[in-house]
């Protein structure tokens, strides 16, 4: 199953629906248990199991935390690591003959303002048009590399050069291939759905009691939407309240000789 159609989605669009799948599922649970008289002992046992679930959701939330942090952690390093290697790049390329060094500098400035708006809106098409245009870049800078050597095959800065600009390609797909790398929508729905059954057994639990505690379900409702819009936001770092950084792409941008 595909995680494009959800990860297209607003987050302020994603939350309230979340919410009103979790507080209906408690209103179900406490309308049902209000229709039955349990014997205190089956009420221990409905409780216990209210506690197994929240438990296993806090669990599962945790879980998912963590995969969204290490992958969010994952696309600001490469920005970083893009940014060091376009900027040395550029360093390197002030060491070639003058007559190479400004159609590299501009090239590498373009390319890099490309990068800065790379997946930024949270748009498909968007991103396969800055894909082809950093390729392209990148040929037209491998042309200025062939030219160079060809001028000078033994030259040490041009070796270095081209070296540099060979990690500037690996970091390339690095960086699509972190973008594209989402938590599991299994795991996105399994959270979901396990919300849903550990607020259904809450309130179940409570109207076991003979307890309509609408306010109280509700509050816990929008935490744990909350929780999993933190989830969504941290894996969807081009839409939403969390955002990478691309401050170090501008500052190369800006540290390029013009």
């Amino acid at each position: 199953m595909s995680w494009e159609w959800l990860n297209g989605l607003d987050i302020r669009a994603l939350f309230p629906i979340t919410v009103v799948l979790i507080e209906t599922m408690a209103e179900i649970g406490n309308r049902i248990g209000l229709r039955f008289h349990m014997a205190k002992a089956e009420n221990a046992d409905v409780g216990t199991l209210a506690a197994a679930s929240l438990g296993l959701l806090a669990l599962l939330v945790a879980f998912s935390i963590s995969m969204a942090e290490s992958r969010y952690d994952s696309r600001r390093n490469i920005v970083l690591e893009e940014a060091n290697a376009i900027g040395s790049t550029a360093n390197f390329a002030l060491m070639l003959p003058q007559w190479a060094q400004q159609p590299i500098l501009s090239l590498l400035r373009d390319y890099a303002a490309v990068r800065i708006t790379l997946g930024v809106p949270d748009d498909p098409a968007k991103l396969q048009k800055d894909i082809a245009r950093s390729l392209d870049i990148q040929t037209r800078l491998w042309q200025q590399a062939v030219a160079v050597t060809a001028a000078n095959p033994e030259s040490l800065p041009a070796y270095r050069f081209v070296a540099s600009l060979n990690e500037v390609n690996n970091i390339h797909e690095k960086r699509i291939t972190a973008l594209r790398n989402h938590v599991p929508l299994a795991v996105s729905f399994m959270l979901v759905g396990t919300a849903m059954v550990a607020m259904g057994f809450t309130g179940f639990n409570a109207g076991a009691f003979g307890a309509r505690r609408r306010p109280i379900t509700l509050i816990m409702s929008l935490m744990i939407a909350m929780l999993i819009m933190l989830v969504v936001d941290l894996d969807s770092p081009s839409r939403g309240l969390i955002h990478v950084s691309v401050q170090p792409l501008v500052d190369v941008v800006n540290g390029i000789p013009r």
